[in-house]
């Protein structure tokens, strides 16, 4: 049960982007970069949106937009209303290709059965079973987005850069220069004689994001810890978690967080601003001679947060409206039929999943129950209870001290 919550955790403090077929191995000597003339395939497998063939000729005029996805990708199925309504409003200037590596049947499946596509009339043309584009276009996380303009390859980037006044600046201009989004890019920082010491740099055009590493150096010998675009409220939580600074193993939902500092957004992307990661995304590097527990070695890094940021991050209490689980006698429930279930083992991971969804406030497990739920689809709090009864649970609102993480800027820092 620990590791899912910590798989979870894992899930919010990271990107939002979904890993691409993790065990392809690309031929990095065939791929494309931005400047390069486009060789179109001769042929497509194309299904939706209303184009029979790739006809790229009639494109060439147009920008396109190459916009590699994945059906388990929530980032990409969210963008692609917005991608949708950019389509329609720029028809003459402005064309959109979904590329997805699945087959036809899986890709199908999930656009005729997706809520949120009907509600938002997505209708995309989608290259589905595709290899030839990625091998031009190589990737390790989805989406991952291509503008093709007068036969060139114009930007290789991420779906937040894909805006209305970014396709009127290209179509104007004939070139645009976007953050570069390179999945194979170089994770370093340092010159290549490594040294002991800190290294902290803004965000790092072209260089993929990654998490925290402890790891001895294969170069040098020396404990190498190290971190690459991020931002620095993934960058603190993590570490707190790491050196065991919080406790307990709630999901770090914004309600459960505390910012005791001058300008929040320099912590998060709260607006999901497209050019936020450039201005306040971090890289870090240590060198260290000693080999330390990662907990300790996690004290220490964040030890350097405090020294260069002025910022540190705790665990504190904050009274909140929350939704309780509490025991109540069984009673019967039948499932629907035709209807797929999630199994939850125990009330701990069924708090742990809803805290993540965000459907409620904040869960407050005081059932503490390992019994096995089958929970079916629900659309209110009510239809969730009675499903809840057949295992002798109640869910309601009520009001409770909740742990809480705090990021506060410390008060000697100007």
């Amino acid at each position: 049960m620990r590791g899912l919550l910590l798989m979870i955790i894992g899930l919010v403090l990271g990107t939002g982007i979904v890993q691409a077929q993790a065990k392809w191995v690309p031929d990095l000597s065939r791929r494309l970069y931005v400047g390069d003339i486009f060789t179109a395939p001769s042929t497509v497998q194309l299904m939706r949106g209303g184009l029979k063939r790739g006809d790229w000729k009639m494109l060439e005029n147009k920008i396109v937009l190459l916009e590699f996805f994945d059906t388990s990708c929530g980032s990409c199925i969210e963008a692609m209303p917005k991608l949708q309504q950019l389509r329609e409003q720029y028809p003459d200037m402005f064309e959109v290709l979904l590329v997805g590596w699945q087959d036809r049947g899986t890709l199908e499946k999930l656009f005729s059965s997706n809520a949120y596509f009907r509600e938002n009339k997505v209708n995309l043309p989608v290259i589905y079973a595709d290899s030839y584009l990625k091998s031009l276009f190589p990737h390790r996380s989805v989406p991952h987005a291509v503008l093709l303009y007068r036969g060139k390859v114009q930007a290789i980037t991420t779906s937040n850069f894909i805006t209305e006044g970014n396709i009127q600046k290209l179509y104007k201009e004939g070139v645009i220069e976007l953050p570069l989004k390179d999945d194979f890019g170089k994770r370093e920082l340092s010159d290549s004689q490594k040294k002991i010491g800190v290294t902290i740099m803004g965000y790092q055009d072209g260089v993929p994001y990654q998490g925290w590493r402890f790891e001895r150096d294969s170069l040098s010998g020396l404990i190498k810890s190290s971190l690459y675009n991020a931002s620095i409220f993934a960058a603190l939580k993590s570490l707190s978690a790491k050196a065991r600074l919080q406790q307990s193993l709630y999901i770090p939902r914004m309600d459960r967080v505390v910012w005791k500092v001058k300008d929040s957004i320099r912590y998060y992307n709260f607006a999901n601003a497209p050019y936020w990661d450039m201005a306040n995304k971090i890289c870090y590097e240590r060198y260290d001679s000693i080999a330390r527990s990662d907990s300790l070695q996690a004290r220490t890094v964040l030890k350097d947060f405090e020294t260069f940021f002025g910022v540190k991050v705790y665990e504190g209490l904050k009274l909140m409206q929350v939704l309780e689980l509490k025991p109540i006698a069984i009673r019967a429930y039948i499932p629907p039929k035709g209807q797929k279930s999630m199994t939850y083992l125990g009330t701990t991971a069924f708090a742990g999943m809803t805290d993540y969804s965000e459907q409620f406030p904040p869960v407050l497990d005081r059932v503490k129950s390992e019994v096995k739920m089958e929970i079916y689809p629900y659309r209110s709090l009510e239809e969730l209870n009675i499903q809840l009864a057949a295992y002798g649970i109640k869910a309601e609102y009520g009001m409770a001290e909740m742990e809480v993480v705090v990021v506060e800027e410390l008060s000697e820092r100007k």
